[in-house]
């Protein structure tokens, strides 16, 4: 008996591929699962800011990666986005990927289900999880990903994943209960409608602010919206200022003065963004 076992899973792992919702015995290993709900949740969670969440990951960027971030983030700046949440709830993001990805809604992931779902991760361009209404800021995703990065491969291990997820769960439970604390009028622990709606309110005032003080620069014929020339001089000077604070950095952290940081000089600028990162900085 036991000499056919391997060949019994074999032969589940082979229905397994041909037959990913046939009743097999598919389901995906639970960890796996769980990290990858995890890690489309902190994306989404990336995405939901519109401040310079792991700016500092500039140092290790290629020019071509550095003229999309900046892009990205101008849009971020310029545009706001209507949906998107005045508190951040973690549980609620897991449980809207985990709606998206289990599409036979026996409320876990087979192997099918999260196949789909790690290719999104993998493609980080316009994912099935995203809302109606986000923008998904893939480059702010890029710069979590780097600062937990430790050993500068370019993969996250599934240490470093789960430290990431970790990260972005903390950061986000400071940054609720921040809000918690400036409109939860009546303490209850909760926003009710008023409460989020004063919330809203207060974020796309400050989204408005930054907005009129990009435009008191550069819409240079005052018809309140930057045109096309506009936008290439802003996006110049945000491109030149992303530039000098990489050089900074380099200055910082590259100790052999060869141009480039290696895995063991980026180490402590990967370090110093993961608190930063947890502490909720630049979340905007």
């Amino acid at each position: 008996m036991n000499r056919t076992t391997p060949y019994r899973r074999l032969l589940t792992a082979a229905l397994c591929l041909a037959l990913p919702l046939g009743g097999v015995a598919c389901n995906a290993p639970p960890e796996e699962a769980d990290l990858a709900v995890g890690e489309a949740s902190a994306y989404l969670s990336a995405s939901e800011e519109s401040g310079d969440i792991g700016g500092d990951a500039v140092a290790d960027a290629s020019a071509e990666t550095l003229g999309t971030m900046v892009s990205e983030d101008l849009d971020t700046a310029t545009e706001p986005q209507a949906d998107a949440s005045a508190v951040c709830d973690f549980s609620a993001r897991r449980q809207e990927v985990l709606e998206k990805y289990d599409t036979n809604h026996d409320g876990k992931l087979d192997r099918a289900e999260l196949r789909v779902l790690k290719g999104d991760l993998d493609a980080q361009t316009n994912p099935r999880f995203a809302r109606t209404g986000l923008r998904l800021r893939r480059m702010a995703f890029w710069r979590v990903r780097w600062a937990f990065d430790e050993n500068g491969d370019r993969v996250l291990s599934t240490e470093e994943r789960t430290a990431m997820v970790d990260a972005m769960e903390a950061r986000c439970q400071r940054l609720r209960q921040q809000v918690l604390e400036k409109y939860d009028t009546n303490q209850d622990g909760t926003l009710d409608e008023t409460e989020r709606q004063a919330a809203h309110q207060a974020r796309l005032a400050a989204w408005q602010q930054k907005r009129q003080a990009l435009l008191a620069q550069y819409d240079t014929n005052t018809n309140g919206v930057l045109e096309l020339t506009e936008r290439v001089a802003l996006r110049e000077d945000r491109l030149e200022a992303a530039r000098a604070r990489r050089q900074a950095l380099l200055a910082q952290y590259d100790t052999n003065k060869d141009g480039r940081l290696s895995a063991e000089e980026a180490l402590p600028l990967r370090q110093e963004l993961q608190r930063r990162i947890i502490e909720g900085h630049n979340a905007d």
